[in-house]
């Protein structure tokens, strides 16, 4: 074997120790994500409950809002599941990105390059903050996230999502700690951009042991939009209509002001919302899980 051939071949063979060691970086990554992904999961036992504006039934009996597209009430079961903790952030985002050999988001690199951007917002993109996404790419995480880890998991459907902001379909309007609204908090973040998104996990649980249902952003939703699919809904384990142009996204952007548990809004699935003064965030659910006996 001559000397050039001799070279040729030990750079052939660096070059494959230094693939096999980025493969090794890339799982380690890959695996760190994941399992923390998971055991930020939380369990919900299903149920029965009543979907919707369920005002009529508590209190004065009145309706807790004039929109049209959260009645009318209707009942639903719903198997057991399991959902996040907290919101995506960009830390973990950016990384499942990085994983998938994608480049960060133009949203990302807009806010964080633009001398436009409010100090809250560049603040807003720190790792521990929830992540803005568009719906395609929210959903694209859960099913990657999914797959690595060999089970069923998606974006929440709008079902789960309030049963769960609702602590288990209770009668809870507002899906922070204590049900109640907080005036003055929702107020300071009126006047306080820094304050108005915080890193997850910054702010009380609900009862359930979920953060951030009400406040610090939205959450993007599985399901088509349709103002009239309550009319329709299946009463067992709803996943939406079967097509549309918006997506649901549900959650408020505030502790209190802005929206309850029941309210409902929606977006087309390619647009991304964010900080400082809101966000387009999503967190995933896992769904069949196995019973005890498997």
């Amino acid at each position: 074997m001559t000397r050039m051939q001799n070279c040729l071949t030990g750079m052939l063979i660096m070059l494959a120790l230094g693939g096999c060691r980025d493969e090794q970086k890339v799982k380690a990554e890959q695996d760190t994500l994941v399992n923390s992904s998971l055991d930020n999961m939380l369990t919900v036992k299903g149920g029965h409950f009543q979907m919707g504006d369920f005002g009529p039934l508590i209190g004065e009996k009145l309706p807790f809002s004039a929109d049209r597209d959260n009645k009318p009430l209707h009942p639903i079961e719903l198997s057991d599941f399991r959902i996040g903790k907290y919101r995506v952030t960009w830390g973990e985002f950016n990384r499942w990105l990085d994983i998938q050999r994608r480049n960060l988001s133009d949203f990302y690199e807009d806010a964080r390059d633009s001398k436009y951007t409010w100090k809250s917002g560049r603040e807003a993109l720190g790792d521990s903050y929830p992540a803005s996404a568009s719906w395609n790419d929210a959903r694209s995480y859960c099913l990657w996230l999914g797959q690595v880890s060999h089970r069923h998991i998606d974006l929440p459907t709008e079902a789960q999502w309030e049963y769960a902001a609702r602590s288990r379909g209770q009668f809870l309007i507002f899906g922070n700690s204590d049900n109640w609204f907080h005036y003055e908090n929702d107020e300071a973040r009126n006047t306080a951009p820094s304050a108005e998104n915080r890193p997850v996990g910054s702010y009380t649980p609900n009862p359930l042991g979920l953060y951030d249902m009400q406040g610090n952003g939205t959450d993007w939703i599985k399901d088509w939009y349709a103002a009239d699919y309550y009319h329709h809904s299946l009463a067992k384990d709803p996943v939406g209509p079967a097509e549309g142009n918006k997506r649901v996204i549900r959650g408020t952007h505030h502790d209190a002001g802005g929206g309850y548990t029941i309210t409902r809004g929606s977006m087309a699935p390619d647009k991304v919302l964010g900080p400082p003064s809101t966000s387009s965030g999503f967190r995933c659910a896992e769904n069949n899980l196995p019973t005890k006996n498997e």
